[in-house]
């Protein structure tokens, strides 16, 4: 009776095969658990300038952790097995066609993981960074092995291939810090004071509560004289991209409401069409060259025809 449970529990039978599965995989998650618990303490640093591991590289190396453990889990597994072994054996002996046929069939696989990685040491950018990607404003919301999630402004989920990220251009709003110089442009006429509107607009920005009580004092600066106006520039610093988006709107509503109030003109380019049935017609002789009688022809003008080939055949019989 034993033998017989013996030999059915023997890796080379289905049951024993099963249950040595059960075993070992059961023992590799809960050592990737394990693992897992161990790499999310963060107070881990690294280099001799002591920076903190973020949670980008503790993610991506977790990533690489599980499929590390589970893949030499499945290569010991096999080992074990004898009709497993000699599928092993196999592969061993054909590694060569077996790696250029994988490394063809997975090249973007590879490229993108290769990719991940370099982001992940060089970290140009971070989870939960302030980024402007391909013209999109949004928030870095997870880096895997294969690629970017991106989270616009919009509530869209952007997903980028790491290849493809690591071959872009990006604008980083929060690598090293966030705060940012804040532009706007507003335009007056060219009939306004400016000094009342630089001071009506400071006015409107130093109660603005998106700026950085804490940052240099905003400005403003005359930037162009264009065909219809005067344009000006309003420079504050703001706390984050964020926030100057909303300082940004903030000031345009409040900037008008306060020039209407003052008088201030804003001014808006005026065109003036004239229809060409409307316009009276040129009287004959003053414009219109175009004549039909003789006697209306302007003193001294000679009419001459046009050269035909019967007019030149005429000319030469008169000059013979």
């Amino acid at each position: 009776m034993m033998n017989a449970i013996t030999e059915l529990l023997h890796p080379q039978e289905w049951p024993g095969a099963l249950l040595l599965a059960f075993a070992i995989f059961g023992a590799a998650w809960l050592v990737s658990k394990l693992l897992t618990k161990s790499l999310l303490k963060t107070s881990w640093v690294i280099g001799r300038l002591g920076r903190k591991v973020d949670n980008t590289v503790i993610r991506y190396v977790i990533r690489v952790k599980t499929v590390v453990v589970f893949l030499g889990t499945a290569l010991f597994y096999a080992s074990l097995v004898p009709p497993l072994q000699t599928l092993m054996g196999g592969l061993v002996a054909g590694a060569s066609i077996t790696a250029v046929v994988l490394g063809f069939a997975a090249k973007s696989t590879l490229a993108n993981l290769v990719a991940g990685l370099g982001i992940s040491i060089y970290r140009p950018i971070r989870i939960d960074d302030t980024v402007t990607i391909e013209g999109e404003y949004g928030y870095i919301e997870d880096i895997t092995l294969r690629h970017t999630i991106v989270r616009t402004w919009e509530n869209k989920r952007l997903v980028i291939p790491n290849e493809k990220l690591d071959n872009m251009s990006i604008i980083n709003h929060s690598l090293v810090e966030e705060g940012i110089l804040n532009t706007i442009e507003l335009k007056v006429s060219y009939d306004t004071d400016l000094d009342l509107a630089r001071s009506l607009i400071m006015e409107e920005v130093m109660a603005c509560p998106h700026r950085d009580p804490e940052a240099q004092d905003p400005w403003v600066r005359v930037i162009g004289h264009l065909e219809y106006a005067i344009e000006l520039r309003l420079y504050m610093w703001c706390t984050s991209q964020d926030q100057a988006w909303q300082a940004k709107w903030w000031i345009f509503e409040m900037v008008k409401k306060r020039f209407c109030a003052e008088g201030v003109e804003i001014p808006v380019p005026y065109r003036t069409l004239v229809y060409k049935k409307d316009m009276p017609k040129p009287r004959r002789g003053e414009h219109d060259f175009t004549y039909k009688r003789r006697d209306s022809l302007p003193p001294g003008y000679v009419m001459h025809k046009p050269q035909t080939p019967r007019n030149r055949k005429k000319k030469r019989l008169v000059q013979k």
